[in-house]
């Protein structure tokens, strides 16, 4: 069974720990090294909690995204899931339920992923997503309309 609860100061810990160890290869490999402190300070600067819901599978806290609203449309700014439940379709599911209760508000969902990540965006794209703009880094993609 998968839910969603919104993250409190309590989960900042959880939150910090999920983003490096799910992250830290493809930031690597994207910026040529790995500052772990670097990216713990980011990290904790830009995380909005009240923007940020923990997933919860089977009663375990398994990952977590932040939605923010921006225009007609929804930014899925951040998802991340503990590496070892990667792979199991939780993230697919909840990008799916994001994007059908946006749909049903009327409102698109964009998002950035990384160019180093292609996991992310190989599932992105078989979600319906599509680059819609290219950085240096990243890609910006638009779901499913």
């Amino acid at each position: 069974m998968l839910t969603t609860r919104t993250a409190t100061d309590v989960d900042l810990l959880f939150l910090s720990d999920v983003f490096l160890r799910a992250m830290q290869a493809h930031i690597t490999a994207a910026r040529g090294y790995w500052d772990e402190e670097k990216e713990r300070r980011q990290f904790h600067e830009q995380l909005q909690l009240r923007d940020t819901r923990i997933i919860v599978h089977d009663g375990a806290d398994v990952g977590f995204f932040t939605t923010t609203e921006s225009g007609a449309d929804t930014e899925l700014h951040t998802i991340c899931i503990v590496p070892e439940y990667q792979r199991q379709g939780i993230g697919s599911a909840i990008t799916r339920q994001i994007i059908d209760e946006d749909r049903a508000r009327g409102r698109g969902v964009v998002l950035s992923v990384l160019k180093a990540n292609t996991s992310a965006r190989s599932l992105y794209e078989r979600l319906g997503f599509a680059v819609i703009e290219e950085s240096p880094h990243h890609y910006r993609m638009r779901g499913p309309e």
